[in-house]
């Protein structure tokens, strides 16, 4: 609830405190006293445009801070938590300066915030009616909320919410797997090619490095024939070949010997040289054997090798890197085909999200028609009881057809939303003959705030704002229905702090904590002044309403006669 209110050097205040507190507050005064100049700085410190008009003459800056006591479950906590602010023991105090340049600060609990914020929490906190900013039944977008909390339907509204949660998430990862899957099909033609074009010339690792050694051998084959067979004429088979001469050596060494002892080892070394050459020889023999001069396997080596130097060059550096991006794509094509399976599957999964959301807003869609019925008729009734007598209330559900709709109500198909196929939209007739329109293009102040207190009435119930504020709500009622309009302020009032202005003495009297505004002169200036209001000075202010400056005998006694009807 509204605990306090603190108002600075705004309009006429020079400085008023105001304590609210539980039930119906009213607040009452003469005409110009300043009692729309309380609901307008209430208006800015809740976010409606600063202006340094609003500040009092020959000052530089205005102040209003409100002082709010929120329950443990009000939804401004989360709010709250969200912008990191915390509200010890539920309390929070909201704040706004306004400086003569035009520039205003806001503070939630100490806390600089952007406006948005402040008006996010004020929305939360207080519908103040006789100031459209602040009119929560005139947003429209809120009509829907309203509708579905009278009729109860929270929890099959986050089924739908859920719902659609479930199929618009299939329906972006459908998406997202088709655009994968198209990419993967755009390049599957030349992946297959190019899988079976390695496939075909079936490479192996270093397979190209022995072509290159092999190719080089045919190519030489006859001159390396002729060079191994000349090396082995030299070395043993030719005349005075040096396996001839190192025998004729080894001759001479051993003659040696037998005057040298000495000279053995050497002897030894030279007959070992002797059998590796004859060991070498007979190598290039079986060389020459061996070689084999071939011009078509040749031709063979050669095409493979340019085979394989084309893979190199279009598939990589190596070989090994031709048979890895093969195998590479050879998963990309494996994960293709998983792909397709997996967009049947996701289809399947679409399909039966489909018809589970399809119900549920179905279901949610027939609730809200019954509702929808009943607060018309309900509300209308409050209207007639506040005074609006031939008034028309209509509760309009609005939804958008659409051949690719989600949802199938009544043989047509229908566009669907986390809050269902449905827009909803409050209109109003207030007069005979006059067509209903949306009730956020009805404009007059004090019917405004009849048809604001009649819908509160109706759904004081599911509304969860607990502070709410009715100004000019008396324009053009009297008698019998400025009774009935105080007993639906007093009655509202027991679920919800309720504060309201008022000329009336048949809501006056109906009050929990009586406040009355007047004007005073101090120090040559003129300032508004707000005082708490006792029994005996209640009655003295019901018996201004009843007659005016002048109290009569019979007034006060009127007076205290309606308060005693309490």
């Amino acid at each position: 609830m509204l605990c306090r209110l603190l108002v600075v050097n705004y309009a006429l205040i020079d400085r008023v405190e105001i304590d609210f507190r539980p039930g119906l507050n009213i607040i009452t005064g003469e005409t110009g006293a300043g009692k729309s100049i309380l609901i307008g700085a209430l208006g800015l410190v809740l976010g409606t445009r600063a202006s340094p008009d609003v500040i009092r003459t020959s000052e530089r800056r205005c102040l209003v801070e409100a002082v709010f006591q929120l329950q443990s479950d009000h939804r401004c906590l989360s709010l709250l938590d969200a912008m990191g602010i915390e509200a010890d023991q539920g309390e929070l105090i909201v704040r706004r300066e306004v400086v003569a340049s035009g520039r205003s600060r806001c503070f939630v609990n100490g806390f600089a915030v952007p406006l948005r914020s402040l008006l996010s929490l004020a929305r939360a906190l207080v519908d103040l009616h006789g100031q459209h900013d602040h009119q929560s039944l005139l947003y429209t977008e809120r009509h829907i909320d309203f509708l579905d909390g009278f009729a109860g339907l929270g929890e099959l509204r986050e089924s739908v919410a859920a719902a659609h949660r479930r199929l618009s998430d299939l329906l972006e990862r459908q998406a997202s797997t088709d655009a994968e899957a198209q990419r993967s099909r755009d390049r599957r033609e030349l992946q297959e090619f190019q899988v079976e074009e390695i496939a075909a010339a079936d490479p192996e690792p270093d397979e190209d490095e022995r072509l290159v050694q092999e190719r080089s051998l045919l190519t030489h084959a006859e001159r390396l024939i002729e060079t191994a067979m000349h090396l082995e004429a030299l070395l043993y088979q030719g005349d005075d070949s040096i396996v001839d001469r190192l025998g004729a050596a080894e001759q001479l060494l051993k003659d040696a010997v037998q005057m040298d002892e000495s000279l053995g080892t050497q002897a030894d070394d030279l007959t070992g040289q002797r059998y590796a050459i004859e060991e070498l020889a007979r190598f290039f023999a079986d060389y020459a054997r061996g070689v084999e001069h071939n011009p078509e396997r040749l031709a063979e080596v050669t095409g493979r090798l340019e085979l394989l130097t084309h893979l190199k060059t279009k598939y990589g550096g190596s070989l090994q890197t031709v048979l890895d991006y093969r195998e590479n794509v050879e998963e990309e094509l494996a994960q293709s085909e998983r792909l397709d399976r997996s967009i049947a599957e996701i289809q399947g999964e679409i399909d039966a999200a489909r018809a589970s959301l399809a119900d549920l807003c179905a279901e949610l869609s027939r609730a809200r028609e019954a509702a929808a019925r009943d607060l018309s008729r309900e509300t209308t009734q409050a209207l007639g009881n506040l005074g609006i007598p031939r008034a028309e209330f209509h509760v309009e559900l609005i939804r958008e057809e659409s051949p690719e709709g989600w949802v199938s109500l009544d043989e047509r198909q229908y566009r669907a939303g986390p809050k269902g196929i449905e827009r909803v939209e409050f209109h109003i007739s207030t007069n005979p003959g006059e067509a209903l329109r949306p009730l956020v293009k009805v404009a007059s102040g004090g019917e405004v705030s009849r048809i604001m207190l009649a819908l509160k009435s109706v759904l004081s119930q599911s509304d969860p704002v607990q502070v709410l504020i009715f100004d000019e709500i008396d324009i053009g009622i009297s008698g019998r229905i400025a009774d009935v309009v105080g007993r639906k302020l007093k009655s509202l009032s027991l679920a919800r702090q309720t504060i309201c202005i008022t000329h009336l003495p048949q809501i006056a009297r109906m009050a929990d904590t009586h406040l009355a505004v007047y004007k005073d002169v101090s120090n040559g200036r003129t300032v508004t002044r707000v005082i708490h209001l006792g029994d005996e000075d209640r009655a003295r202010e019901l018996a201004k309403l009843l007659g005016g400056e002048k109290i009569s005998a019979v007034t006060m006694e009127h007076a205290r006669e309606l308060l005693s009807q309490n």
